[in-house]
This record gives structure tokens, sequence and C-alpha cells, in this order.
């Protein structure tokens, strides 16, 4: 494996470490123990803002269903959510809303719209 520079990476020279060292154990089992710990996976979590956006989207998703879809980032600014004071927060919480299947994204030119999935 490579970087994208074309340079060796650390999973690479520990591996490689760990073959020319076959002769001492000891080395072996540290060098083995540090490229495991950095080729595991890491457990992605959550963050606070995409929690925070999910239970947003739920709010959008249900304005949406009252007030008519075709409904664009300021028309959700406009419906009264305290948290969703500027476009910006809108689309993200949009975004979030069309990754979890309430919205769908309606692209016409330069205008987006979102409506009931």
């Amino acid at each position: 494996m490579a970087t994208k520079n074309n340079g060796i990476t650390r999973a690479d020279a520990l591996a490689l470490a760990i073959q020319r060292c076959e002769d001492n154990p000891e080395v072996v089992e540290v060098l083995g123990k540090m490229l495991a710990s950095i080729t595991k996976p890491r457990a992605k979590q959550t963050s606070k803002a995409r929690l925070d956006n999910e239970r947003l989207a739920a709010l959008v998703r249900d304005a949406i269903s009252a007030h008519g879809d075709g409904m664009g980032t300021k028309d959700i600014v406009n419906l009264g959510i305290p948290e969703i004071t500027t476009t910006q927060k809108a689309s993200a919480v949009c975004r979030v809303a069309v990754e979890l299947g309430y919205l769908h994204k309606n692209v016409e030119g330069k205008a987006v719209t979102y409506s009931l999935a």
C-alpha cells in the first residue's frame, strides 16, 4: 500500500519490519500489536450536530406534510422552527432528511425544492 504521494505507509513499514525481525519473537510481538492498532477499523460515532439535524429533519418532514410539497430552504426557514434560522441550516437539515428517506430533493436548474418522499 502506498500513500497519495507514493511513499510508504506506517502499516507497510511495520509489516516490513516484522518480516525482517522474524528471528526475534519479542520484537515481532510488539510490532504486531502496533500494526494491529493502526490498521483496525475505527468505530464511526454520530456527531452531536448530526443527531440534532436528524431530530430537526423529522420536524421539517411534518411541517412540509402540513404545508404542502415543493418548499425551498427559504420557505423552510419561514416555517418558524426555532433552531432553523438560516438557509444554510435548513439545507443541512434537508440533506439529512433526504438521506433518511423523509424528503425528496427536486432540482430544476438552480431551483431546489423538497417534497415528501
